[in-house]
C-alpha cells in the first residue's frame, strides 16, 4: 500500500472551495469535464455518485464514498488508474479567509514497485486541479 498527500492553501473562501470540489455531479473547473453515470443518495450528500472526470488525456471513474459537509469527503477510483485499490480524502479548513486543503490517498498499484510513480503523478494531478480551480474562480470569490 502506498500513501501520499498534499497540503495546500488556496485563495478561495471555504464555502466556494467546498462547493467546487465536493460536488460530484459537477467539475471544479471547465477544464476537467465530468460525466455522471449514477447519482447517489440525495439524503446523504450524494454518497454513491459515480462519475468520470477527464484530466487531459486521462479519465478516471470515481465513486463518492462519504461526506462530512464543509469538512471532508472520501472517494474511490473504480477505473482509469493503474491501481487495484484507491481511497482518497479531501479535508477542508478555513484560514484567514482562504482554504487549507489536505488531500490524502491510499493506493495499491496493479504492478509491484510502481506505487511511488503513481503517487508522484497523482500529486501532480491534484495540484493541477487546485491550480485550475483557483485560477477559474478567483474573481468569483473577490
Amino acid at each position: 500500500m502506498t500513501i501520499t498527500s498534499v497540503e495546500r492553501k488556496i485563495k478561495l473562501p471555504l464555502d466556494k472551495a467546498w462547493s467546487l470540489l465536493s460536488d460530484f455531479t459537477g467539475s471544479p473547473s471547465p477544464a476537467f469535464p465530468v460525466t455522471v453515470h449514477e447519482k447517489g443518495d440525495p439524503q446523504n450528500n450524494g454518497v454513491g455518485t459515480i462519475r468520470t472526470i477527464k484530466l487531459g488525456m486521462v479519465s478516471a471513474m470515481e465513486r463518492l464514498e462519504a461526506v462530512e459537509p464543509s469538512q471532508s469527503y472520501m472517494y474511490c477510483i473504480l477505473a482509469g488508474s493503474p491501481v487495484k485499490q484507491y481511497l482518497g480524502k479531501f479535508e477542508f479548513s478555513e484560514e484567514s479567509g482562504e482554504t487549507l486543503i489536505r488531500w490524502h490517498a491510499n493506493l495499491k498499484p496493479i504492478l509491484p514497485l510502481t506505487g511511488w510513480i503513481i503517487a508522484i503523478v497523482t500529486k501532480k494531478i491534484v495540484h493541477k486541479i487546485l491550480d485550475q480551480m483557483e485560477a477559474d474562480h478567483r474573481e468569483d470569490a473577490a
